[in-house]
């Protein structure tokens, strides 16, 4: 039986004005009902946000840094009450709940700024952030058809080909919202372990820890070793009526949920998918791999870094909890004369 989500505003509790908010403060957003990729990310963390970014700037225009829809990008923002929601919450430098001071923070935002000036495209955010959830979470709450899985892994995948057969940028992180925020956090940590981000309590921990915890990518890594990585025999004739339409497929996903259970079988179909998506993205993010056991091995070491908004938001250990604010983005790509050059400097 499916939980109730929590309420992120009985943890966040305190209304914040933009001037509250500091370079460095990790936000996350809350989801949009009437938008089915967001709806579904919300049913599939059993979560109330849906997308992570970074406070970036508050000079010479406040802005955030994300990896949104069109790519990495920094974006204006204003506070504006009937705007979206987001959550707010600022990295601890130890257990008595001092905070960084701005130098402190510096290198994490010096490493933000270095992935922005690459430009790097990663459209399709939202989208790779359900593909990965799909197959990297336990989804076992929730009720969703095979044929809807496959489909959504092959659009998914078709869209991340166009990216490598285009020769867009490839890099070697993630190109999902949360993990941008937490791979700036990381990059710093490299000298001075206190900006990890510590997420004892995430999703991926709670997975590790639970019993025969199921997942996706488990039934297909155990289907190939079954067929001593000879996944070749996942080639098979498909009987190609799925509905291949994102939208068809999520309303079908939707409305599947809260009905009776549909068990997620080991199938050359749903193996084949898994493996089509997973090489497309471990290719576009820089992974080398020969074989199939090599594929299965990056795979695992890219879903140990997986980070989830649903994350961000609760189960960050070392971080407090500042409040909530409306935020609208008052631009889509942030100028390059109106992003600041402070954080060019090497730390």
């Amino acid at each position: 039986m499916n939980t109730e989500p929590k309420d992120p505003k009985d943890y966040y509790k305190q209304k914040l004005t933009i001037k509250d908010l500091r370079p460095g403060d990790i936000l996350t957003f809350e989801g949009e009902d009437d938008h089915g990729i967001s709806s579904a990310i919300m049913m599939l963390t059993n979560s109330k946000v849906t997308h992570g970014a970074l406070y970036f700037q508050d000079s010479p225009v406040e802005a955030l840094a994300d990896a949104g829809q069109s790519g990495l990008h920094a974006h204006e923002v204003i506070d504006k009450e009937d705007s979206r929601c987001a959550y707010v919450c600022r990295l601890q430098k130890n257990d008595k709940g001092d905070l960084f001071s701005d130098s402190e923070l510096y290198p994490v935002l010096h490493s933000a700024k270095g992935y922005l000036d690459l430009k790097m495209p990663y459209p399709y955010s939202d989208l790779v952030l359900l593909a990965m959830i799909l197959i990297f979470k336990d989804i076992s709450h929730v009720n969703i058809k095979q044929h809807v899985i496959i489909g959504i892994l092959k659009i998914v995948a078709a869209e991340i080909k166009k990216l490598i057969d285009e020769k867009k940028h490839k890099g070697e992180h993630t190109m999902v919202c949360s993990s941008f925020v937490y791979q700036c956090y990381l990059d710093a940590s490299k000298n001075n372990k206190d900006l990890k981000i510590k997420l004892s309590n995430s999703d991926m921990h709670v997975l590790k820890c639970a019993n025969q915890a199921q997942t996706l990518f488990n039934l297909y890594a155990e289907h190939a070793a079954e067929n001593n990585f000879e996944t070749s025999r996942f080639m098979v004739q498909e009987e190609d009526d799925s509905v291949n339409d994102l939208e068809a497929l999520l309303k079908e996903a939707l409305e599947d949920n809260g009905n009776s259970r549909v068990m997620l079988m080991k199938t050359n179909i749903l193996s084949r998918a898994i493996e089509d998506f997973l090489m497309k993205l471990l290719d576009y993010l820089g992974y080398k791999f020969k074989s199939i056991k090599e594929l299965i091995e990056n795979a695992r070491e890219l879903q140990s870094m997986f980070v989830t908004p649903n994350d961000l938001c609760y189960n960050i250990d070392n971080a407090e909890k500042v409040g909530y604010i409306n935020l609208y983005r008052a631009t889509e790509d942030l100028a390059e004369d109106q992003i600041t050059t402070k954080y060019n400097k090497e730390p």
